[in-house]
């Protein structure tokens, strides 16, 4: 890849955002994204995949292009509310969603989702392109990219999986599986749940020098889910023979609610996983 132009980042950011304890830093997944858009063209990276069709790198590498065609637009999402969706069963078709946000970056809390070589996947990109109806995402555990391409009206039913060496290949589709299906819920709770989305970003002043002209505006990231908090219950102990309830978690699940006059209209709604803990 050719090196990034001087003022890259300013070129290929909305607005510089705030550094967050916990995540990969947004102008190191923005440098993911440069390299590519840099040193490629729309052109040369569709031509590519047309005539590489199997080839999983340039669905990678087109995702890329994309997000930097759209500036890096980036959500950073909630551990609690990436681990509630992870303990809930929510079954999605592509083809319902209203893809009101077409391209983007998840931005995800380390050490909770780790790759097949036991890396924190650290970011999700994804471009919806309307115009031929197919999904692209790819996601960065800091060495590894792993991505898929789908036509979104066949609801998933043809997917192009990554293929990455030595590693198993079907532990690289199980792991694709369960990234796309992580990757469809954040979607999915954006539309039928708007209130854990943030819709403004303040602007703070940080101070790079002694100097006056050494201050910048940096911008609070957007969250999805900043102040979620998953819901837990305690058990009381009935004594006795019968033994303490061990944690586990009650799983969550999609419930199609009627609602409207008559009730004639469905909506979404997500019935939240708990955390269930004895309590002696």
């Amino acid at each position: 890849m050719s090196k990034k132009p001087k003022g890259w980042y300013e070129a290929i950011a909305i607005r510089p955002v705030m550094h967050v304890d916990g995540y990969e830093s947004y102008e190191k997944v923005c440098g993911y994204v440069a390299d590519i858009y840099f040193s490629s063209t729309e052109e040369k990276l569709r031509q590519k995949l047309v005539t590489n069709s199997k080839d999983s790198i340039y669905i990678s590498l087109f995702t890329l292009y994309q997000v930097g065609e759209a500036k890096c637009p980036a959500y950073w999402v909630g551990k609690d509310l990436l681990t509630a969706l992870m303990q809930s069963d929510l079954t999605i078709e592509a083809d319902s969603l209203h893809w009101a946000m077409k391209t983007g970056i998840f931005m995800l809390p380390n050490s909770v989702i780790f790759s097949p070589e036991k890396r924190s996947v650290r970011a999700i990109f994804w471009h919806y392109d309307p115009s031929d109806d197919y999904l692209y995402w790819t996601a960065s555990d800091g060495d590894i990219f792993f991505c898929r391409r789908f036509k979104v009206s066949e609801n998933l039913r043809k997917l192009t999986y990554a293929d990455v060496e030595d590693l198993d290949p079907q532990a690289i589709v199980d792991f694709n599986n369960y990234l796309q299906s992580i990757f469809l819920r954040l979607i999915l709770i954006m539309e039928c749940r708007p209130e854990l989305v943030d819709t403004e970003s303040k602007v703070i002043r940080v101070n790079l020098g002694f100097a006056k002209d050494k201050a910048k505006d940096f911008y609070e990231p957007l969250w999805v889910g900043r102040n979620y908090r998953y819901q837990r219950e305690e058990v009381q102990d009935k004594g006795g023979t019968h033994a303490s309830p061990r944690v586990h978690w009650r799983r969550g699940y999609l419930r199609n609610q009627p609602y409207g006059e008559g009730r004639q209209q469905r909506r979404l709604v997500w019935i939240e996983p708990v955390l269930v803990m004895g309590k002696g």
